[in-house]
Formats: C-alpha cells, structure tokens, sequence
C-alpha cells in the first residue's frame, strides 16, 4: 500500500511537469538549448575496473593482497590450532583447583587474540584501500590529460554506457599511460 501511494504521488508529479511543459515559452527553450549546442560534444568511454585489473600497479597490488592473505590466513590458522591444543589441555583439567583461575586466563588469551586478529584484518583492509586509491587517482589523472590531449568534452565510464562507437573507447591509451607512470603501487 505504500509503495502505491509513492507511486501515485510519482505519477502526480510527472502529469503536472507535462501539464506545466507545454506552457514554457518556445523562445525560453531556444535560449537554454543554444549555450548546449556551441559546445562541440567529443565522447571518451574508459573501462575503468579493467583497466586497473590488467594495468601493472594492480596487478602488483593483486600479487602482494594474495600473499599478505595468505600469511595472514596462515599464522591465524596456527595460533588457532595452538589456541585449540591449550583448551582441550585446559579442559582435561576440570576437577583441578585453579580451574577457573587458568579457563579466565585462556578467556583473555582467546579475547586477545581475536583482537589481534581484527587488527590484522583492519591494517589490511587500510593497506589495500590506501594502494587501489593511489591507483584510481592516478587513473583519474591519466584519464584527464587524456581528454586534454584528444579535446574530449566527456569521458564516461564503461560501466554505465550501454552501446557506444568503439573509436570513442580510450581504455588502451589509459592503460598504456597509467603503466608508464604507476608501473607499481606499495601495499
């Protein structure tokens, strides 16, 4: 019921712009068209995401994530193992006295090192941000001087352009560019 109700306020309002539209003067319609139209319109499409996948400062970003993730992944799963070893010993010894002395101990142990872990995570999801912005800025500069060089008066991103002219596409030229000035970002 209401999203019928958003709905029907959205049909309302769109029969009152067509209403109102035909009362614009003629003249009003040329004067906004005219400054569009001495604009000569160049069109550049960029594809963007691929090519910071095949450039080779994200290639080397993609190298240095997988094998900082998976020395991460590999010291976690050993302090894990060695955390499970502890609590089974810890649990082999419920009837001893200090018990609930040691099982507090390990809670904190365990609590540490879940900590550690997130901050593990954290700094990697920072380092990572940190590399693939430093690619994307650069690609954005690339991309600029680009549409300087070629007078392009717009340049989109593949990626919300359905059909376009392939002679439009400047994902090589940015490609070529960006491998020439960020051949290799620092994680």
């Amino acid at each position: 019921m209401f999203k019928f109700r958003m709905m029907s306020k959205a049909a309302m309002a769109l029969a009152a712009a067509l209403i109102v539209m035909p009362l614009v003067p003629s003249a009003m319609a040329q004067e906004a068209a005219a400054p569009a139209a001495a604009i000569p319109v160049a069109i550049g499409i960029v594809n963007v995401q691929d090519v910071v996948k095949k450039s080779s400062a994200g290639q080397s970003l993609k190298k240095q994530a997988d094998a900082r993730r998976k020395q991460n992944q590999a010291e976690l799963l050993a302090e894990e193992k060695k955390l499970r070893a502890e609590n089974d010993a810890l649990n082999a010894q419920r009837n001893a006295p200090d018990f609930p002395a040691k099982q507090q101990a390990f809670q904190q142990k365990l609590a540490a090192w879940r900590q550690g872990a997130e901050q593990k995570s954290k700094a990697f999801e920072v380092a990572y941000g940190t590399a693939q912005k430093q690619i994307f800025e650069t690609l954005q500069k690339v991309i600029g001087d680009i549409a300087v060089q070629k007078r392009l008066t717009l340049v989109l991103n593949k990626s919300v352009v359905i059909v376009s002219a392939q002679a439009w596409d400047i994902s090589d030229s940015a490609l070529a560019q960006l491998n020439k000035v960020l051949p290799a970002v620092k994680m």
